[in-house]
């Protein structure tokens, strides 16, 4: 199914990639920065696909505030949206008088971050490993290895592995009197979802495994790199599943309109699947996930993809009632690391892998994602034939 706009609609984003979960064309347009792949969509799409050069890669606040995206916005009188709110752009949009169709930042906020997100979960906590909130130089090593999280953790960065006293005391010295979250360490397979609510229901897409922490992809051990939809179980599938339904119950409760993502662990030897994160905005794989969903399901009547049902959402439309459920597939990211690396681009496209270059230089932050319409994990932690060769391509 597609979604049928009444009004014309403006995704402002950085990275145009996170738009493309819907073609753009009819009242469905894009503003993004002047980038190699931005210069391809815009060949495509040369009267929806707006482009602002720039000596470098502007934030989407940045974007907002450009004069040229005020006409383009106010030209076509349009709703506006993004892919992650912040109070800067609530703040722009509201000078501006744009009608801002995102979720409210302050409600994103308490739902990610570590320490607000216990209480905002209630008796749903137990969701969570075993878990206590707390501050820094009160936190003792009691000969157990244990995950301490600052109160925001994306991407890896600002989680712990504690493994000694001396991990610990290292943190007590620089961040004595800062809150954080110490959480069982659960050793195991992370599995994610993408997720969107509207008024009436809470719709679940397709459980993929999180490749994390690989090299020579990231140098950072908790790094999300990528997902694979032909890993998971039926079983693992199931579970996830279900605490995805619990957080959207939640999430809609206090108003909640479109996309969310949660990431859940499986204790390797207990089975027992925890909530691991939450990710209140659109998640950076849906876009892909709405991309298998497409292909895979291109003549399905009544379901849609998730972007498309994030889109509803955020409309307050009912419709779409389901998503399409996708089993293969999969994405992975080479990220900007400590010690350089180089990437053979001709080699994985000769092995029909779509590549996009992003022009970053901070730590961590993408430089390549590379998608394959078949599975790259073989299990968990281990890359099957396909990935080897995604892997042997970069060094």
């Amino acid at each position: 199914m597609s979604i049928r706009l009444k009004k014309p609609l403006v995704y402002v984003t950085r990275d145009i990639e996170r738009a493309l979960g819907m073609k753009p064309e009819g009242k469905y347009f894009i503003v993004s920065n002047d980038t190699p792949h931005g210069r391809e969509i815009q060949a495509k799409h040369p009267d929806h696909v707006f482009l602002v050069k720039n000596t470098e890669a502007l934030d989407t606040h940045d974007l907002l505030a450009l004069p040229e995206v005020e006409k383009i916005i106010s030209k076509l009188d349009a709703d506006l949206v993004v892919f992650q709110n912040t109070p800067r752009i609530e703040r722009i949009a509201a000078e501006m008088k744009w009608n801002l169709i995102n979720p409210s930042a302050a409600l994103a906020r308490k739902v990610e971050e570590k320490i607000s997100q216990v209480a905002w979960l209630g008796e749903d906590a137990g969701l969570l490993p075993p878990h206590k909130v707390t501050v820094v130089k009160d936190v003792t090593f009691k000969g157990k290895r244990f995950v301490l999280q600052f109160n925001h953790s994306h991407t890896g960065q600002g989680t712990f592995v504690i493994e000694s006293a001396k991990d610990l005391e290292a943190l007590k010295a620089k961040f004595p009197d800062r809150e954080c979250r110490i959480v069982d360490f659960v050793d195991g397979p992370v599995f994610t979802i993408n997720a969107s609510v509207n008024r009436a229901r809470v719709l679940i897409g397709s459980p993929s495994y999180q490749i994390t922490g690989l090299q020579p992809f990231t140098d950072l051990p908790f790094s999300t790199i990528g997902n694979d939809w032909a890993l998971p179980t039926g079983k693992e599938r199931r579970q996830v599943a279900k605490i995805a339904r619990i957080v959207g119950k939640r999430l809609k409760k206090d108003g909640w309109r479109g996309l969310f993502g949660i990431d859940a662990i499986k204790d390797a030897e207990t089975g027992k699947m925890y909530l691991l994160e939450i990710n209140a905005r659109q998640a950076a794989s849906a876009v892909f996930e709405s991309t298998l969903q497409k292909t895979l399901h291109h003549d399905s009547r009544g379901s849609a993809s998730v972007f498309q049902a994030h889109i509803a959402g955020l409309l307050n439309r009912l419709f779409p009632t389901s998503t399409s459920n996708i089993y293969v597939g999969a994405q992975i990211v080479s990220r900007v690391t400590k010690v350089p690396h180089t990437v053979d681009v001709g080699a994985l496209r000769e092995m029909k892998l779509a590549v996009t270059e992003y022009e970053n230089d901070a730590h961590n932050k993408e430089l390549f994602r590379i998608q394959s319409h078949v599975g790259i994990m073989e299990d968990h932690n281990v890359l099957n034939a396909l990935g080897k060769k995604i892997s042997s391509c970069i060094k």
